[in-house]
């Protein structure tokens, strides 16, 4: 394949130069505002109601169907149309929410303290909070917040496309075009409000940078791309930044060769502006950058390594054409996403029209290459095939690129649909501004040209029917595991692959048509070629609507993050501790928003700290993000997390109960519990209890609207607790628990329950003699109390040990296994602290006063009689500093994850506080980089200015 040959470079000034007046498309302008227009219908109706203010740009329609919102009646028939959005609404969001509010009230928060333990926040790119996309979040409200930050994404997105094809000497109307293919393509639509399409938003801009410098060889250029790469930095998610710095170095280096190779001095020049671009970049983002590799040092990160068989399956391809093919995202639908590799993983969508552009461009090769500065061609197309094998092919290739350390080691390869979108979307623009230029006889194809045309035509042809085959299998396996038989998958993929073939076709005629009218005498018929030119992009934007439509969320304002009764009564009971989510309740950094401490979440958190909770049991379907407690309710009295400082534990009402459990009297029969109709039996045994049991015969999937109640009275007809829940899932035999927060009557009081379903229909349950029977769970000698049953069952730890507490009797182990053990023995006292180091000596005692406990800082006044430990159940061994009056203490490791400060006797002030690495030399870094780039871009315009005045002067003489 040649990369270069003799064409002019584009001026200094200019995109490039005009082209000949007799190859110009018909109506340019009119073609333009077309494309224009279809940009516009593709950002304004795909986002849709929450640009108006009318709903939420955010999967939290999904949140409020898991406890406790689900219990509200206000959201019980709330069904969402996608439930691939998790990690949106439980991390991304609150997150980012907490941060804004902290922002406004005029602090940056570099940690959260109110998930996962504690987390960094600010100080690292993980939620993008630095990336200029984010800022809707910091100038508006949060609920409004997410669909403008899309659209300033898809203008980013678009706009950076478009400056790049301009540069490569296309038209607008093609460089247009390029920029809704790229904004619409796969990555770009199933990654929205992850920070993910934040960083993914800019990598045009990085190419246009480096064929700024190549072109232009200015620093100012080696300034954009500094910024370009460092808006990809502070936006997070760094395989995305590698995945397009590997394409994009690769491509600068076949430019630099092909325009600077025989001018050695020149080639040299150009390499050390974009390597002082690249070095700018990561100085820019240091201050952040610094702190995030301190803490993934030291990060709790397993089952992250990828093996070669760890790619996109062929079949997923079929999705390029037609988005739904395998499936929808509503798990409400007739067809559910059906293979291994989850939709948001594997979609591959470019759309129909835009993959028969994207191959054209491709197929052109003579022509390409003569359109596009030298070398340029080849590396687009080169890219996209690589990117395509590794994707999707995997074995050796992929055993090759996985030797690399992170890039494709430590990251699932599909991710890099992002760079693989972004080349189909540039050779989409390609494709369509050859086939609006005007061909002469010296374009007429050679041999070789027509060859591999054929070749890329044919090669895509097979490529699809073997995703088609492979599909099709798919589809014919999936429903015979999941159905039993029938053809339900089958004929969907059917149905939508027809309609993605028809859109094929179609575009492939208006191509043809463009073709045959660039090669006839006088461009053709401009009416014609402007009809079939404009349609092209009307069917991206089109299909691409049926696309993001059903797939990005549109959520009731009144869903964004309600608060319910379970969050008031946390938030008046937690104090300066913890809760943890047990089963299915506040699950994730939801919490984050309502700035309520919890032991659980989704973060990345600190080693010690992962191993701790994890050292509870099983370890099932934990991964490095997501920090649960193991074996939820079963690890409920775990002494653990009496040391982490869990004071409550919250769970889902349909969830089992622990505690005494007090069979129900042996069943003879079957009663039906009728609709409205209220049933009082005697609760077995005596008070106090945490819960009642029926035991359903059959199973069913009962409404969201179906509830039922269960009041529970003393002899004197008092009552001591009421409950209310949804009925749910019940299964045949299984026990429906009601919990009931009955725990505070007195032993040995007798307790009746009056129990009434809420329902159209009547709920069957085990009798005795046509009477219901009822069974309960009793208190225990388990250190809980079910404190509080109303959307959710609280459980009040009572052997838990405050966050900030005094501890006099240090017990020194410096084996890690040990102290797990130790840790989770139960025989630890509360005024024993675990230290790793030889300690001095404790026994005095303390009063504490909590004035203040923020984000990036706690501060304890300590009125101490006697030396000791003040003990700090946070996980803030890395990073953080802490003083006595002013001046610096050790900070020792305490209870394996947490921290504590040797005090002496009398009174003192000690305060912990996050503190930046290196004497925050990050953020001097960044601060001394921001300021040169200001000056590079200053001096730049003065240099032109004084060049202009010169031109004008010997322009007058």
């Amino acid at each position: 394949m040649v990369l270069s040959r003799a064409v002019p470079t584009p001026s200094d000034t200019t995109p490039s130069a005009p082209p000949e007046p007799d190859r110009l498309a018909p109506q340019p302008r009119l073609l333009s505002g077309i494309v224009l227009a279809a940009i516009a219908c593709f950002a304004l109706l795909g986002i849709g109601s929450p640009l108006l203010g009318q709903s939420v740009f955010g999967a939290t329609d999904e949140m409020v169907t898991m406890s406790p919102y689900s219990e509200v009646p206000e959201f019980a028939a709330e069904r969402p149309t996608n439930n691939y959005l998790d990690d949106t609404w439980d991390s991304a969001m609150p997150n980012t929410i907490l941060f804004a509010d902290r922002l406004r009230a005029g602090e940056i928060a570099a940690w959260n303290p109110y998930t996962a333990g504690g987390v960094p926040l600010g100080s690292t790119p993980n939620y993008a909070l630095a990336s200029p996309l984010t800022v809707p979040f910091y100038v508006l409200p949060g609920w409004f917040a997410p669909g403008v930050m899309k659209l300033l994404e898809i203008l980013v997105a678009v706009g950076g496309t478009y400056l790049f094809l301009r540069r490569l000497r296309l038209r607008p109307a093609p460089a247009l075009l390029g920029g809704l293919v790229f904004a619409s393509s796969a990555f770009m639509v199933v990654w929205t409000n992850w920070p993910q399409t934040r960083v993914a938003a800019f990598i045009p801009a990085v190419f246009w940078a480096a064929e700024l410098i190549v072109q232009r060889h200015r620093a100012r250029d080696a300034a954009v791309l500094a910024l370009a790469v460092a808006a990809m930095l502070f936006g997070g998610f760094p395989a995305v930044t590698g995945y397009t710095l590997a394409t994009a170095g690769v491509y600068f280096l076949v430019r630099v060769w092909c325009e600077h190779g025989r001018e050695r001095r020149r080639a040299v020049g150009t390499l050390a502006l974009a390597g002082g671009g690249l070095a700018g970049a990561v100085l820019l983002a240091a201050v952040q950058l610094v702190p995030w590799v301190v803490f993934m040092r030291s990060a709790y990160v397993v089952g992250r390594g990828q093996t070669p068989d760890d790619h996109l399956s062929i079949a997923s391809l079929v999705t390029s054409v037609a988005p739904w093919a395998l499936g929808s995202t509503n798990p409400y639908g007739d067809v559910y996403w059906y293979l291994k590799e989850n939709l948001v993983e594997s979609m591959s969508y470019v759309g129909a029209a835009a993959l028969v552009l994207a191959v054209a461009g491709a197929a052109m090769a003579r022509r390409g290459r003569a359109l596009l500065p030298r070398g340029a061609w080849a590396v687009l197309v080169g890219g996209a095939i690589a990117w395509l094998v590794l994707i999707y092919g995997g074995r050796i290739p992929l055993t090759v690129a996985q030797k690399m350390p992170f890039l494709f080691s430590d990251n699932f390869v599909g991710r890099a649909r992002c760079i693989l979108g972004f080349l189909v979307a540039v050779l989409a623009a390609v494709g369509l501004e050859l086939l609006l230029r005007r061909r002469t006889a010296t374009d007429r194809p050679r041999r070789g040209a027509l060859v591999w045309a054929a070749l890329v035509w044919g090669g895509v042809a097979l490529g699809g029917l073997l995703a088609l085959r492979l599909a099709r299998q798919s589809a014919f396996r999936a429903d015979r595991r999941l159905d039993g038989g029938g053809s339900a998958r089958l004929d969907h993929l059917t149905g939508e692959l027809a309609v993605g073939v028809a859109l094929v076709v179609l575009a492939l005629a208006c191509a043809a048509v463009l073709w045959w009218q660039s090669g006839r005498d006088g461009g053709g018929r401009p009416a014609l070629r402007l009809v079939a030119a404009g349609l092209l992009p009307l069917l991206v934007a089109g299909q691409a609507l049926t696309f993001v439509v059903p797939y990005w969320p549109r959520s009731d304002k009144s869903t964004f993050y309600p608060v319910t009764d379970t969050h008031r009564y946390l938030e008046a009971h937690l104090g300066h501790d913890r809760f943890a989510s047990l089963y299915r309740a506040l699950s994730r950094s939801v919490d984050s928003v309502h700035e309520l401490r919890s032991a659980t979440g989704h973060a990345f958190t600190e080693q010690r700290y992962g191993e701790l909770i994890r050292s509870m049991g099983n370890a099932s379907g934990w991964t490095s993000t997501n920090v649960s407690v193991a074996g939820g309710l079963t690890s409920i009295a775990s002494p653990t997390l009496d040391r982490m400082a869990v004071k409550y534990g919250v769970a889902a009402l349909d969830g089992p109960v622990p505690g005494e459990a007090r069979a129900a009297p042996t069943a003879n029969g079957v009663a039906a519990l009728a609709p409205g109709t209220a049933v009082t039996r005697p609760v077995p045994g005596t008070g106090p209890v945490r819960a009642l049991q029926l035991t359903p015969t059959e199973s069913a999937d009962w409404t969201p609207t179906d509830r039922i109640e269960a009041v529970v009275t003393d002899a004197t007809g008092r009552e001591v607790a009421r409950t209310s829940r949804r009925l749910g899932k019940v299964t045949g035999g299984a026990p429906l628990f009601i919990p009931v927060a009955a725990e505070d009557v007195p032993p040995g009081t007798a307790l009746t329950a009056t129990i009434t379903v809420r329902a159209a229909e009547p709920l069957p349950v085990q009798a005795v003699d046509g009477q219901a029977t009822v069974g309960a769970v009793g208190s225990a000698d388990d250190g809980l109390k079910l404190a509080y049953v109303g959307s959710a069952a609280v459980y009040e730890r009572t052997r838990a040990v405050p966050r900030i507490r005094w501890a006099a009797n240090p017990v020194v182990d410096p084996d890690g296994a040990d102290r797990l053990r130790l840790l989770r023995s139960g025989t630890l006292t509360a005024d024993q602290v675990v230290l790793e180091q030889p300690a001095t000596a404790g026994g005095g005692t303390a009063q504490l006063e909590v004035t203040r406990d923020g984000t990036d800082d706690t501060e304890v006044t300590v009125t101490a009689r006697g030396t000791g430990y003040l003990v700090l159940a946070d996980p803030i061994q890395d990073g953080w500093t802490a003083t006595i009056d002013g001046a610096p203490a050790t900070l020792l490791r305490a209870d394996h994850a947490f921290v504590a400060v040797a005090v002496p006797d009398g009174q003192h002030t000690v305060r912990f506080a996050y503190a930046s690495p290196h004497g925050n030399a990050g953020g001097w870094l960044t601060l001394g980089t921001g300021l040169l780039i200001v000056a590079v871009f200053a001096l730049g315009v003065l240099r032109d200015r004084r060049r202009n005045l010169r031109q004008l002067g010997s322009a007058a003489s």
